[in-house]
């Protein structure tokens, strides 16, 4: 049997079509199932904020960010970030359930024992700062976060830095979630 040049570069040209057309789709499933994770994160941080703002109780968690702070002075944990919901660090299991319960990110305890738990990251960050009872400012500019939850405790949310009305975008996601109930 003979096989002539015109055969052989018809197969050749059909494979190649072949094998590219199956690396695009393979590229468009991995890309599309890859924005399908990120809108079900995006989706539940926003849920992590609103369960932060709307049903949390507030004193409670300052309570147990000092309490986190006290164990770090008393050197039964370090100051560290600990991850939570990614490859969890294995002292999670001694942080008050309020704290848990908010499923964030990590939690950073700075060397002046304040407490910073992030609710969600990477684009785009929120969660809340906790500071002691003795906390002293850097600077007296200093930014403790965009909107005070109780005195010591304060939600951050990089909206707040480029827009000087977005407290008004957070009070209406808390009215929202108020009048669902």
């Amino acid at each position: 049997m003979k096989v002539s040049i015109n055969s052989v570069l018809k197969i050749f040209i059909g494979l190649f079509i072949a094998v590219i057309v199956s690396l695009v789709l393979l590229v468009l499933i991995f890309y599309l199932r890859s924005c399908k994770l990120m809108i079900v994160e995006i989706k539940k941080g926003q849920q992590r904020a609103v369960r932060l703002l709307c049903e949390t109780d507030h004193q409670a968690l300052l309570t147990a960010c000092r309490e986190i702070s006290r164990m770090v002075t008393d050197g039964e944990l370090k100051k560290h970030e600990y991850r939570l919901r990614i490859n969890p660090d294995p002292e999670i299991s001694s942080f008050p359930q309020v704290i848990i319960d908010l499923e964030p990110t990590y939690i950073d305890i700075d060397p002046k024992g304040c407490v910073k738990i992030e609710l969600y990251g990477g684009l785009d960050h929120y969660g809340v700062n906790a500071y002691t009872e003795d906390f002293k400012p850097p600077v007296s500019n200093f930014y403790y976060g965009g909107r005070e939850l109780v005195p010591g405790l304060w939600y951050y949310d990089d909206g707040y830095e480029n827009n000087p009305e977005y407290d008004k975008t957070i009070e209406a996601l808390i009215q929202k979630k108020k009048e669902s109930n």
